[in-house]
């Protein structure tokens, strides 16, 4: 018998779509969890950067503030060291002073002592700020690229900037926020237009960072691994489970379609399975106009055997007969048990003449068979068997009903014998 004509890919599909979605969304739910995390983790990486630059602004501020309130300070003058040409222009401003020892200490303003604290920093690698503006005094404060944007972004109310670049060291932090004008601050810049608050201009600092940027491309790679390594095991074991449990689906429909197409004594397949596939056949044959043959078969005082020897042994018979009608024929042959002691063979690309020598083969085989009752007694078992060849647009269950009536000619011209609707000859003493 041909394998029935069924498949389970659908619904193996259908898992395989719901395990694939269902791995989807977990993976979507650990990228999410690991992307809070890489995002906050950078975040408070930034944030430690942002409050260090923060803490120096503050102290500069302070400092800046100090040197104001006291109109700057005065340091030992040595030699080769020059008053500044900025503070020389501010009328009635003592720029130089002496002691009583003739030491002479020369004036220097607050811009003056942050640049100069600011060198010192960046000389020992801590951090570097300097005092800008974009209305200047002094041409050396120019602001760069990062600080004019800065400036320009205070003058429209921003408190701050910040921002990665690449310094001639390596990565570097800037941050940058506003100073406005104080009444200390008018003595020196009052010229320049200012008023008391008004951004005269700002201090940016500048923080090494590459202890940060190395811990945040190690948090990333971190990440990165971690999430490939979870999707891994979460891809595995979908997997894992969606082999078994389609191996066990498989298993399961398996059964439930051998179930509803097999007869569950004779192992043959069902009536309904059996009509299924025939009617498959006759719409093939009909297209190719190739020979359809169909057999049906009956075992002879069947009620006979079940009243005097039971219906085990009935059983019996029925599951031998099924053994040599699947021996018999091919496996490219349709065989179903179609009633209680009936079976019905389709024989697809087969003559009738073919056909009748192959129905008596198996009638003579029947015949010569030793069937057993369940107590061990030899018994004799024969079958009438009627053919008949499909031709023409006849449906299937017109085809079957000839065959029908060959079985019922069989079976009353003396049972035992192979009959066609019309005379056959080369049985011409068992096929009338």
């Amino acid at each position: 018998m041909p394998p029935a004509d069924f498949s389970f890919s659908s619904s193996s599909q259908a898992v395989r779509r719901h395990l694939v979605g269902i791995g989807l969304i977990i993976n979507l739910i650990v990228l999410s969890v690991f992307l809070g995390f890489y995002l906050r983790t950078d975040a408070l990486l930034h944030q430690v950067l942002t409050n260090s630059a923060r803490a120096f602004f503050d102290e500069i501020v302070v400092t800046r503030e100090w040197l104001a309130g006291h109109q700057g300070v005065f340091v030992p003058m040595k030699p080769g060291d020059q008053i500044s040409p900025y503070l020389l222009k501010v009328p009635g401003l003592r720029t130089t002073i002496r002691d009583e020892d003739g030491q002479v200490y020369m004036l220097k303003n607050p811009a003056v002592v942050t640049r100069e604290i600011s060198q010192l920093a960046d000389h020992k690698g801590s951090f570097r700020f300097r005092i800008t503006s974009l209305n200047l005094l002094n041409p050396e404060n120019t602001a760069d690229d990062f600080e004019r944007q800065a400036l320009k972004t205070f003058q429209q109310g921003a408190v701050e900037r910040q921002g990665f670049e690449i310094g001639k060291n390596g990565p570097v932090f800037r941050y940058m926020s506003p100073l406005f004008i104080e009444e200390s601050c008018l003595r020196c810049h009052g010229h320049q237009g200012y008023t008391v608050g008004d951004v005269g201009g700002g201090i940016s600092v500048t923080v090494p960072a590459d202890s940060i940027t190395n811990a945040m491309r190690i948090n990333r790679m971190y990440i990165a691994l971690s999430v490939l390594g979870v999707i891994l095991v979460i891809a595995l074991f979908i997997a894992f489970i969606a082999r078994r449990f389609i191996r066990d689906l498989n298993n399961a429909e398996a059964k439930l379609l051998e179930l509803a197409t097999t007869d569950a004594l004779t192992g043959l397949l069902n009536r309904r399975e059996g009509f299924r596939r025939m009617t498959a056949e006759c719409s093939r044959a009909r297209r190719s106009g190739l020979p359809l043959c169909v057999m049906m078969l009956d075992i002879d005082h069947f009620k006979t055997i079940n009243d005097t020897w039971g219906h085990l042994t009935g059983d019996k018979v029925l599951m031998v007969l099924a053994d040599i009608l699947k021996k018999t024929l091919r496996m490219s042959d349709i065989v179903c048990r179609y009633g209680g002691e009936e079976f019905l063979a389709v024989l697809p690309e087969t003559t009738l003449e073919n056909l009748e020598i192959l129905a008596e083969r198996l009638r003579s085989t029947v015949e010569s068979h030793g069937f057993e009752t369940e107590v061990g007694k030899r018994l004799q078992v024969t079958v009438s068997v009627g053919i008949a060849a499909g031709y023409g647009e006849e449906t299937c269950d017109q085809f079957v009903a000839r065959a029908d009536a060959a079985l019922y000619r069989a079976k009353t011209s003396g049972r035992n014998r192979v009959c066609g609707m019309e005379p056959v000859s080369p049985f011409t003493n068992q096929i009338s």
